[in-house]
């Protein structure tokens, strides 16, 4: 699977859900859940790139395991760092907006591969 597909793909993902979310802030008088979502969907791109970045030190055996571990535990704070902002900052993001927002890239690969199972079978 190509990273640039998944980025491409996970920004239709990303509108499909932030219009779902800016409906529901509507109907709630509050604009925080397409914030939040807005929050968690760019977290969720760093999260991913350092995914990325992790794999191709693990597939090359170019970086030793400790800086594999340092890379896993800033992917951690990265999540820990968008719901704190959620926390801490609740009339500009929801927390819940945040959760789904970190599924977009999840939900892109799902998608993706499940296509790309139906083309080949």
């Amino acid at each position: 699977m190509n990273e640039k597909l998944v980025f491409k793909k996970s920004f239709f993902i990303f509108l499909i859900g932030f219009i779902v979310f800016s409906i529901i802030g509507l109907m709630m008088k509050s604009f925080s859940y397409s914030l939040g979502f807005l929050l968690g969907y760019l977290f969720n791109l760093a999260i991913f790139y350092v995914i990325i970045i992790t794999s191709d030190m693990i597939l090359n055996l170019k970086r030793s395991t400790s800086l594999i571990i340092l890379l896993n535990i800033v992917k951690l704070a990265i999540y820990a760092i968008g719901f704190l902002i959620a926390i801490f900052i609740p009339k500009w993001f929801n927390l819940i907006g945040v959760l789904f927002g970190y599924m977009v890239i999840k939900i892109t690969i799902y998608i993706v591969s499940y296509q790309m199972k139906g083309v080949k079978g």
